[in-house]
């Protein structure tokens, strides 16, 4: 079996280049509340994987506290190449129930999908889980901490808010826009909101 190997890198880089290529993010569903156990399984047997969390506030009859919730509740993320092997691995991890497929073939969520929620994640943008949308306006944020945060413009209730979806698990975030300015995606046009 014959290396092509690219001449500015040497073997050893050009196969990690070549794995690190070779991935992709995946969609799970966990059983319920497991997402944090499955997300502990699978970094313990060396996986990327992405269990978004945010914080909530939860109230009880005599206090109120904040409690750290999954934001797609049942799905979570893994960064791997599937092969057979890998697959089995991972479906053997207790509190997993299966792969998010299409029929038979698994269902690739985009990295930009995926960097979009942790952006949002991690900064102090308000939001909410949402619908998934049909039919909308794509539009980009423009500056702030969401800068470049891309997503559906919808207006409910005289709020403009924007919805960042995740196609695999037909699952949305919506964000309050406030201040932001957003930009058309469709045309170059900005809006001032």
């Amino acid at each position: 079996m014959h290396r092509i190997q690219a001449p500015h890198l040497n073997g050893a880089a050009f196969e990690k280049s070549a794995i690190r290529s070779s991935l992709a993010w995946y969609a799970l569903q966990t059983r319920y509340q497991c997402e944090k156990k499955v997300d502990a399984a699978l970094r313990e047997k060396a996986f990327e994987s992405f269990a978004p969390m945010r914080l909530e506030a939860r109230r009880w009859s005599d206090r109120t506290k904040l409690v750290e919730s999954p934001v797609f509740p049942g799905y979570m993320f893994i960064r791997m190449d599937a092969k057979s092997q890998s697959l089995v691995e991972v479906l053997s991890l207790p509190g997993l129930v299966r792969f998010v497929t299409s029929g038979r073939e698994l269902v690739a969520v985009p990295d930009l999908e995926i960097e979009m929620v942790r952006t949002l994640i991690q900064s102090d943008a308000s939001y909410e889980p949402g619908p998934f949308p049909v039919v909308g306006e794509r539009v980009r944020i423009c500056g702030g901490c969401l800068q470049g945060i891309e997503g559906i413009l919808v207006d409910q209730t005289g709020r403009e808010e924007i919805v960042i979806s995740v196609g695999a698990l037909q699952r949305s975030l919506k964000v309050l826009l406030g201040h932001y300015r957003v930009e058309r995606l469709s045309q170059a046009a900005r809006l001032a909101v």
